[in-house]
């Protein structure tokens, strides 16, 4: 649970703040220091204080109030590649283990571990076993299991019953179907693509590469971010794999200019370490607000005693998720703590309208 505490706009006086000039605001007194994260550190942010406390019959706490918020689960949809290239190793021969053998167990080890923190759906491509490339028959067409919470069991059932037989790769049809689902689902839950794929798309038979980056840029666009779990040796699979990993608005960050942008499935260990990053920056540094802040410039966000300053940028703070102001994200040295101590080490003030909070 995180503690937030809302503040109305205040309609005392002058008179009615402190001898020192404080509002209530955390760090009153002394002046801020600076801490891990580049903000002000000072005392309790959310302070032990009763709403609607009053001093000589007048009201000092500029009507702060306290709520619970939770962390908000991150939906992910699950596009897996069942094409017959996946029964080849990652070098592309027909060695063992297959990046089918590869990417499955990886893929069910880390659905089961974030049963509660994600809600899990399945789709997959090409349809039918040995239909022939771009065929009717292997358009990609329904969800094999809808998004719900708690689905990890039957989402690895229905991986485990798939074998890799279709023939193609219709990477571009398959996000757009994707997107029209999720489209469809009635919530404001965060929701994420996980593309999982040996490399080049094939469908259509021209342009295979442009139609599948413009699906994932659309379906960017639409509001769902792609990530790219690739398996590729050839230098055009790399290629096409960091097309739609960039697309996607969810790159692999690397230092190295020159390094794959797509998250890397050469071996399980390597995937599992993949994935856990991932569903673990989707699914533990969300966190939803009950109501749009009044001056959204006038909110502190802090992780334990520490202030969090906002960074539009997302590398190293928190920022709003949308317009409407109704979601904060933590980036960086941030989420990485909230990752490791747990959400309830994380307080967000709303300020009155003219009272910032830092």
């Amino acid at each position: 649970m995180v503690l937030a505490a809302l503040s109305g706009c205040a309609t005392s006086s002058d008179s009615d703040r402190s001898s020192d000039g404080s509002s209530g605001d955390p760090g009153t007194g002394a002046g801020p220091g600076v801490d891990d994260f580049g903000g002000a550190a000072g005392g309790d942010p959310g302070g032990d204080f009763t709403p609607g406390a009053t001093t000589g019959g007048e009201q000092v706490d500029c009507g702060r109030q306290n709520f619970d918020v939770e962390r908000k689960p991150a939906s992910i949809l699950l596009v897996l590649d069942r094409s017959a290239s996946m029964q080849d190793d990652p070098s592309g021969d027909e060695g063992t283990p297959s990046k089918w053998d590869i990417v499955v167990p990886a893929l069910q080890e880390v659905i089961a571990a974030t049963n509660e923190a994600a809600s899990w759906g399945l789709k997959v491509f090409p349809q039918g076993d040995r239909t022939g490339t771009c065929t009717e028959e292997s358009f990609p067409r329904d969800i094999l299991i809808p998004i719900a919470s708690n689905n990890a069991p039957t989402v690895n059932q229905a991986i485990s019953s798939t074998t890799p037989e279709g023939d193609g790769t219709p990477t571009g049809d398959a996000i757009n179907k994707a997107v029209e689902y999720l489209q469809a689902i009635q919530n404001d839950d965060p929701k994420y693509i996980l593309l999982a794929t040996d490399g080049d798309p094939s469908c259509p038979k021209s342009d295979s590469d442009e139609f599948a980056v413009q699906a994932v840029t659309n379906a960017a666009a639409a509001g769902f971010h792609t990530f790219v779990v690739g398996i590729a040796s050839q230098e055009s699979k790399v290629k096409a794999l960091n097309g739609l990993a960039v697309a996607g608005l969810e790159p692999r960050q690397d230092p190295d200019p020159l390094a794959p942008r797509f998250y890397l499935a050469a071996t399980r260990d390597e995937l599992v370490t993949s994935l856990l990053t991932i569903t673990g920056e989707v699914s533990t540094c969300l966190f939803p607000l009950s109501a749009p802040p009044p001056n959204p410039d006038h909110v502190g966000v802090f992780v334990g005693d520490q202030a969090v300053m906002q960074d539009t940028t997302g590398t190293n703070g928190w920022s709003y998720t949308g317009p409407d102001m109704m979601t904060i994200k933590l980036h960086g040295p941030a989420c990485e703590q909230v990752a490791s101590t747990g959400a309830g080490s994380v307080k967000v003030i709303f300020g009155c309208k003219d009272d910032p909070i830092y």
